[in-house]
């Protein structure tokens, strides 16, 4: 159950979404949607990659040494093209402008180039398979733990990135907030690099904010989904053509249920009801809790709150750009309402509906992991390291070529130069959760100028998940974990947007969710769980 955030403006950019739904930021455990993504269908990728990875890294990177750790003497460095594939809204048209700016810039730092490719979000997942399926050299990609990210490590498709980041990205690793790095690890080693962002989630909608004050709309009496429905009246009466409660087949109310209502959800495996002191994991499709997620979503589609396209609809920015939606489902965070707005071209205002929760899905939303086909790991490890402590080159991979895609308005604001807006820029990916410490971007003249001091606060008042450090490792239950998937892309799109009777479907999902057998991999998934405990 993606939102823009972590898809980034992922329902923007994940389908526009994540901005998830940026920062960000979706989870599969612990609340958020993995969405199909953990079958990833690279089976071909031999088991013994990471030795050849870490091999290769060791030998590319003894030519660069110093002596001090971490830094590198690029005179002594080959010439090498960094190549790296990040999903998005879609490919910007001045890309191949801006790798050139950033190749331009590390020449004289690790004397390499930058091929940044952005794939769409609807075909991401099938692209990066058969890649891996055919062996194609790339050195890093976008990991997530809702994307597959336990199967790529099970596949050997990504690399174990634990002594490379000592070794070449140590400065990296000192800004990255130690709980981010901690939870991401898997099994104490690290095969990916989380972006420095917010720590927490927090689910809710987003509102047009033209519509808010049109009609006087007091958003801080909005405290349940419940409250939505006198405003989504008077939408549908008073505003042809806009739609309520604007939905894809990937976004959905259902993330604010289970963050409710859950202390730890599994889409395809088990879950724990919040308030649980037992950890006893339970399957959340036979639960009335979520049964009344999707009794609600569908009484909301049968009132003609939801767009009818929703279960087939891929990507959300066209209708929110174009003024179609009144209110949609979103992942937030402090400021989330901005980025959006400079996104879509519309204003929205935010409506928080969950409390913000650490979980190991949060830690593990937005990663750097390096590709075991990659020829030079090192130097990926290098650049990263990069990426995480020049302002310059992360602002200039996030918001383009200073003049053309942005100006300055002072030392950490910018805007649009003139004539150009978010619609016409030729660079506006709006996903700057992607890249490395986003306490090093600038912010756009709509942001609150107190944002990292708010994602700091917010950080800090967060709650942590009872099973944050827990993630779940399906190679045991792969070919269950697969038919469940495959399940889940069959029933859930229906299910999540309301668009057929859960009081049919429902039944249905869950009687073939059994027959598949959801229990073993409820009973496998317990098991680790029961084990994890037992280690802390």
């Amino acid at each position: 159950m993606k939102g823009i955030g972590r898809k980034g403006l992922a329902a923007l950019t994940a389908t526009f979404a994540a901005t998830l739904i940026l920062s960000g930021c979706g989870s599969n455990n612990d609340g958020g949607n993995a969405n199909g993504s953990n079958t990833a269908s690279g089976n071909n990728a031999p088991a013994t990659a990471n030795n050849g990875g870490d091999a290769k890294a060791n030998n590319a990177g003894n030519a660069a040494d110093t002596g001090d750790t971490g830094a590198v003497d690029a005179s002594k460095l080959e010439p090498y093209t960094i190549k790296w594939f990040v999903p998005g809204a879609a490919a910007q048209k001045d890309q191949a402008l801006v790798n050139e700016e950033v190749s331009k810039y590390l020449k004289d730092k690790i004397n390499a180039s930058l091929d940044l490719e952005v794939i769409d979000w609807g075909s991401w997942d099938d692209k990066m398979n058969l890649k891996f399926a055919s062996s194609e050299p790339f050195d890093i990609l976008y990991t997530a733990n809702w994307n597959g990210f336990t199967t790529k490590i099970a596949q050997g498709n990504i690399i174990d990135m634990t002594d490379l980041i000592d070794k070449y990205a140590p400065d990296a690793k000192s800004i990255i907030e130690p709980a981010l790095l901690e939870g991401s690890k898997i099994d104490g080693k690290s095969y990916g690099l989380p972006i420095n962002k917010e720590m927490a989630s927090q689910y809710g909608v987003m509102l047009r904010k033209d519509l808010v004050d049109k009609y006087s709309i007091d958003i801080t009496a909005i405290k349940t989904l419940e409250d939505l429905v006198p405003y989504f009246d008077m939408i549908k009466e008073k505003e042809p053509g806009v739609t309520p409660f604007y939905l894809n087949k990937d976004i959905s109310l259902l993330n604010v249920y289970t963050k409710n209502n859950f202390d730890y959800f599994d889409e395809f495996a088990g879950s724990l009801a919040k308030g649980q002191t037992d950890f006893k994991l339970i399957d959340a499709y036979e639960t009335p809790e979520l049964k009344a997620g999707y009794d609600l979503i569908h009484s909301w589609y049968l009132k003609g709150y939801v767009n009818k396209d929703a279960a087939t609809l891929q990507d959300l920015s066209g209708g929110l750009k174009a003024g179609k939606a009144f209110a949609y489902p979103e992942q937030l965070k402090p400021g989330k309402d901005a980025e959006v707005s400079t996104a879509t071209g519309q204003q929205w205002v935010q409506v928080e509906l969950t409390p913000p929760v650490v979980s190991t899905g949060d830690a593990q939303g937005s990663m750097d992991s390096i590709s075991r086909t990659s020829k030079d790991p090192a130097r990926a490890l290098m650049f990263l390291n990069l990426l995480y402590t020049d302002k310059y080159l992360v602002n200039l991979i996030a918001f383009g070529i200073e003049g053309k895609h942005y100006v300055k308005v002072d030392d950490n604001t910018m805007d649009f130069p003139p004539g150009v807006t978010a619609q016409t820029s030729g660079y506006n990916l709006n996903q700057a959760w992607l890249f490395g410490n986003q306490f090093n971007d600038y912010l756009w003249k709509n942001e609150d100028p107190q944002k990292w001091e708010k994602f700091k606060t917010f950080n800090a008042a967060a709650q942590n998940s009872p099973l944050l450090g827990f993630t779940f490792d399906p190679s045991n239950v792969k070919t269950e974990v697969a038919a469940i998937t495959n399940a889940t892309k069959e029933f859930g799109p229906g299910l999540r947007t309301g668009t057929v009777d859960p009081n049919v479907y429902l039944p249905k999902f869950i009687d073939k969710l059994k027959a598949i057998g959801i229990d073993k991999v409820i009973a496998e998934e317990q098991k680790q769980l029961d084990a994890w405990r037992a280690s802390k």
